[in-house]
Formats: C-alpha cells, structure tokens, sequence
C-alpha cells in the first residue's frame, strides 16, 4: 500500500534581485503502512528539518501538529542546496517517524512536489510502492550516483542477468531496466559505469546511463576470478575493493581496487586497477573500511592472523600505488575461524575499533559447527599482543553472509543482517554490549543481501518481492 499526504508549501524565492516573486513547492509524504501515524503509540507534531551537505548542524524549518493540513515552511533561498528530514513525534516529544530526501536545490522544487519516505524508526518497513515483483534470493547490491539502487543477479538463473534499479529520489523503481551482458558476482560502480565480474572470472564495463559495455582488459599480475563473489567495501578516500576473501565459495587471498581519483591508465579510464594480497588466504572473512586505517580483513581462518590491515600510505611500510599498501599486513590477534561474519568500524567505541558480529564457526578439518561466532571488537590500532573484547551478546539464530552497519550513537551502536546458514531465513538484529534483539521482517526475506541506501537508511533485498527499509531509533 503507498499512502501519501501534502505536508506543507514551500516558499522559494531567488536572491536579491532575482525575481520579483516567490515561487513555491510541497513536500509529499509517502508511507507503505497505515499505523505510520496512528500509532500506537500516534504520532503528534511533525518537524521539518534542512541538512545542507556541508556537515553543518540540521536547521528547522517548521514545526506543527499532525492534524494540520499544511505546515508553513516559510521562505527559502532558490540556490540552497540541502536534504530535507521529516520527524515525528509523541505527546512527550519521543521521536516516532522518520525519514529524508536526497540532497535538492531548492530552485528545483519550483511548481513540483518533493517525495519523502516517512516510516517508524527502529523498525523494518517495506519501501514504496510496495511489492516490486523480483523475489530472488541473493542479488548483488549496490548504490550509485548517490541516487539508485541497483539489484541484479542472484540464485534465480531466470532472473540473473536482468537488472533491477531503485530511484530514491522518487522512491520508485525505473521502467525498463537494463538486461546485462553477464551475471555479476560481484560488482563496483564509478558513477554510472559498473565493473560487472561473474563466475568465469570475466569482467564488462557496463554503462548504465547508455546500456553500453566494453570488456575489461586482463590485469597482470592477478585475475578476475580471484575476487569474484567478494564483497565490496569503499574507501572515504573514493576508492573500492572487491576483496575476494570474503566469499563463501572458494579461498582467496587477492582483492581488486578500483581506484577512481587515478586515471592515469588508459586500459582503466574510470579508475586504474591495482591487484593487493592478503598474507594468507581466507574463505568467508569480513571486511570493513576504517578511516585513518585503511581497509581490514578479518577471520575466515583457522591458521592466519584474526586480521590484517592494508595500510594507509602514511602508515605503510610497503609499496602502494593507489589508497593503500598492495600488501597486507597481520595484526597481533589469534586466529579468528568464523566464516561469514559482517564488519563495520564503530568510531562510538573509538576511532580504530571494527566491530565484528555473526558468522559460524570453521572447523580444524575444514567443517563448519554452525555455532554463532558471537560479537566482538578488535582495535586495528594495537601494536601488540592484542586481545578481542567479546560483547555478552549472543545471536538468537547463527548468520552467515552478514553485513554490520554501525548507527549513530545514543541508541544501539550496532545493526546486522545475515541468513540463517542452513534455511537461508533472513535476520536482523539490534547490537548492544549486552543483548542482541531481533527486528522482525514482514514480509519475511530468504537469502537476502543489505546496504546503505542513497538517503542513509539500511535496506535489505532479496528473497521478497518488498524492498524493507531501516531507520534507527535516535
């Protein structure tokens, strides 16, 4: 169900001199469930709140009561540039709703009318306009352009090499997506271009703004198939790392970067490629970008480090030819065997600390116990000796092909997704220090894969016809 209402006009006027007079827009609020407002507990005033993209504070534009039928949000500058944030909250102020815009200028609001999801924070809710009519079951995932969503291969053959792309500047998917020149098991965007690489270890350039392709040229010194399948982790430095390692199907010790601010490479002109190793292999490890660090890979190892470290320049002692050192390096940790885990630096806790959480046991011999992991932290900092800090949290249910999403501090530091190793059901849960509380799914998902959405909610694909949307409880 898409449910929609006109909160308020948006007065647009143009800097001094411009224009006579002011022009104006509205904001539409979209919800997928009836009790968004209703409650219980209800929802009583709405705020409106501007977040310009330089990292300022969020400015209030307007507040009011639910029951009105419009909220003034006064006059604003046509050339601003900012994301618009809807809140909601009780009768004691506790904040119910929420949800966001893409970045906008203003100007461009002129005579239209904006789209915000709005959804119950804490909660998984189905995105608009509801059921999206792809099911499969682990899709490759990715944002790009800061705008879209893209969904595409996956277990079904049927659907493997058609595209799904998911606007959230409309919250609506795109007609007519693309068919691709083949299944990705793996796949990183450089603005609308995608590196699209399947389980032969053959790769394609796939622009998605024209439906071109050109295959990607052999990289010596490595291969393609030594990373397809691995998870894809981006850098705050711009660049991105297909780490092999990280997936479930067979052991690697090679990761592929991609890295866009360099085309000095006229093989590679959307990012020259730079093949980087592990000291060890690992199979089913977790990977996280850490800012300062560089980029970490932990456990999926019975014998190695519990997790090495490809360094930043200023911290490396080895070559680098883009972000990070081309070798790793093993941190002092004993030997982290979980396979399937999900990683996420967690800067609540300090600058260094990565956050560790689900996964199933590996075996000496090579099984697997399916015992929970557990939740841990490590500090890719420490010079030595170093000891994981294990949470008194337990996962309900063992997870495999986890993702960690770190929140903002003052509620739960952590989120995680993964499916159960055996059925393939879908999980959420809540992580504190002491507790791991499951979020249910509705509808439930089979086999689905998570990220970060353009607008900075977590959303999970896969296994279900909806796309399910989360906002932490602030």
């Amino acid at each position: 169900m898409r449910r929609s209402m006109v909160l308020a006009p948006l007065l647009l006027a143009g800097m001094a001199g411009a224009c006579s007079s002011a022009d104006s827009g509205t904001i539409q609020i979209l919800t997928t469930n009836a009790d968004t407002f209703t409650g219980p507990p209800a929802v009583a005033t709405l705020t409106v709140l501007a977040i310009d993209t330089s990292g300022d504070p969020p400015t209030m534009l307007a507040t009011g009561p639910i029951s009105a039928a419009t909220i003034d949000l006064g006059q604003q500058n046509e050339s601003e540039v900012a994301a618009l944030q809807v809140t909601g909250a009780d009768a004691n102020g506790v904040e119910l709703v929420s949800g966001a815009s893409l970045p906008v200028e203003f100007g461009e609001l002129t005579g239209v009318s904006l789209p915000i999801f709005v959804q119950r924070v804490g909660q998984l809710v189905p995105l608009p306009p509801g059921p999206q009519g792809d099911a499969r079951q682990a899709p490759t995932i990715a944002q790009f352009e800061g705008q879209y969503l893209f969904i595409g291969g996956g277990s079904d053959p049927s659907l493997a090499a058609t595209s799904q792309i998911y606007d959230f500047a409309q919250f609506a998917l795109l007609p007519q997506p693309p068919t691709l020149p083949r299944v990705p098991l793996s796949v990183a965007f450089v603005g609308t271009v995608a590196l699209l690489i399947d389980g032969s270890g053959s790769a394609t350039y796939f622009d998605f703004s024209d439906n071109s392709s050109t295959e990607a040229t052999d990289l010596a010194g490595g291969s393609f198939a030594d990373v397809a399948g691995g998870t894809t982790v981006i850098s705050d430095l711009g660049s991105e790392f297909i780490v092999g390692a990280t997936r479930t199907g067979s052991p690697s010790r090679t990761v592929l970067e991609i890295n866009p601010n360099d085309t000095s490479n006229a093989n590679y002109p959307n990012g020259n490629l730079t093949w980087l190793f592990l000291t060890e292999i690992r199979q089913g490890a977790a990977a996280a970008w850490v800012s300062g660090f560089g980029l970490v890979v932990a456990g999926g190892s019975t014998t190695a480090s519990g997790a090495e470290l490809f360094t930043l320049p200023s911290t490396s002692s080895t070559t680098t030819t883009g972000d990070v050192a081309t070798s790793g390096k093993a941190l002092p940790f004993p030997p982290d065997p979980s396979v399937g885990a999900g990683a996420t630096a967690v800067t609540s806790v300090s600058a260094s600390t990565v956050l560790l959480a689900g996964g199933i046991v590996s075996l000496a011999d090579g099984g697997l116990s399916l015992q929970d992991a557990g939740v841990r932290i490590i500090d890719v900092g420490c010079p030595s000796n170093c000891s994981v800090i294990t949470w008194e949290t337990a996962l309900p249910e063992p997870i495999v092909s986890a993702q960690a999403f770190s929140l903002p501090s003052g509620g739960a530091p952590a989120f995680v997704v993964g499916n159960d190793p055996l059925l393939g059901i879908t999980h959420a849960f809540l992580l504190t220090t002491t507790a791991a509380t499951e979020v249910p799914l509705n509808p439930q998902h089979m086999n689905a894969t998570a990220t970060l959405s353009p607008v900075g909610s977590i959303v999970i694909v896969g296994g279900a016809d909806d796309i399910q949307s989360f906002v932490p409880a602030p």
